[in-house]
């Protein structure tokens, strides 16, 4: 098996899980948690796999609003809590960077 092949099956077996675990989690979540902002650093492979995490949220009751942005632009974002997923991360290019969140400090 390619290493690719293997990333894939890895996200569709939690993506799975995740639809079975959490059918009735959205339910009880505030309004402003229902859309989940996602960031596609326009990487084949991150577009992909960001689309089917946006498909498997709505699955679960939430709604994904991607947004095309630069490495760069996408960890401002997060450190801002403008963004709160981004699939993609490839060493060395995101080395040395810090990112805030919950409140903690996250160094890649």
């Amino acid at each position: 098996m390619t290493m690719k092949f293997k990333a894939l099956l890895g996200v569709l077996a939690i993506g799975a899980s995740l639809t079975v675990m959490a059918g009735a989690a959205a339910a009880g979540d505030a309004e402003s948690c229902k859309t989940v902002r996602l960031s596609d650093v326009g990487w084949t492979d991150i577009t992909a796999t960001t689309a089917l995490t946006s498909a498997i949220l709505e699955q679960m009751g939430y709604a994904g609003d991607i947004k095309q942005l630069s490495v760069p632009v996408t960890y401002a974002s997060l450190n801002d809590k403008d963004i709160v997923v981004c699939l993609g991360n490839w060493m060395p290019s995101m080395e040395n960077r810090e990112i805030h969140a919950c409140g903690t400090a996250i160094y890649l």
